[in-house]
Parts: C-alpha cells; structure tokens; sequence
C-alpha cells in the first residue's frame, strides 16, 4: 500500500485542524478579542485564525516583512488573542504591551507546542 503526497498533506491538516478544536478547551471564558494574532507557518494556528473570521485578524509571518505595521497600528487597550509560537508570542507580546495592553492569559498546548494567550 502506498500513500500519495496529497493523503500526507491532508492527514497534515486534519491533525492541525484537530490541535485547533482541542484548544477550544483551554480558551478562557468570555473572551472578547477583536483581533487574532496567528502564525501561518503552523496549521493549528492558521486554524485557530479560521475559527475567528468576524475579527480582525494578523498573521506574525507576514507582520515581519511590513516592519509590524497591523500591531503597530492597533487601537491602544484593544483586547487581543493569539495561538502561535514561543518566539512570535514574545515578539507580538513586546508590541502589545507598548500599545498599554496587559497579559490575561496564557496556557502551552502540549500537542502543537503553541501559545494560547490573551491580552487586554
């Protein structure tokens, strides 16, 4: 038996997909977000973004080609969350806190090795 290239791609997505229902568990209650902040080099943070289409929305990946111009010019005190990488997590926190934001939340998920965190 052998397996395509396209059956490895969509096992792939349905594994990040998955990572990203699963973290619905861990999501603080009552959050009200109005901007996700996702790393689309993970497929489980590219599906958490997904999850919340209503809001607006910053990809980390993109946001260091245009020198943080979306974090930059967030509203100050504009509740954000976020599910992506360590290092984008610090980066994005950093940012976020010059813009008068304060940490409400974080939590590892353990399966995808992402950042859940909250900020308002």
């Amino acid at each position: 038996m052998s397996v395509s290239r396209r059956q490895v791609l969509g096992g792939v997505a349905l594994v990040g997909a998955a990572g990203a229902v699963g973290v619905a568990r861990i999501l603080p209650r009552g959050s009200e977000a109005r901007v996700v902040v996702f790393d689309s080099a993970h497929a489980a943070s590219r599906a958490y973004a997904r999850g919340h289409a209503s809001v607006k929305r910053i990809d980390l990946a993109r946001e260091a080609q245009t020198n943080w111009r979306n974090m930059r010019a967030l509203a100050k005190g504009e509740p954000v969350a976020g599910y992506t990488s360590w290092n984008a997590y610090v980066t994005a926190r950093g940012w976020l806190e010059e813009r008068g934001l304060r940490l409400v939340s974080e939590a590892l998920d353990r399966r995808s090795g992402l950042i859940l965190w909250s900020m308002a």
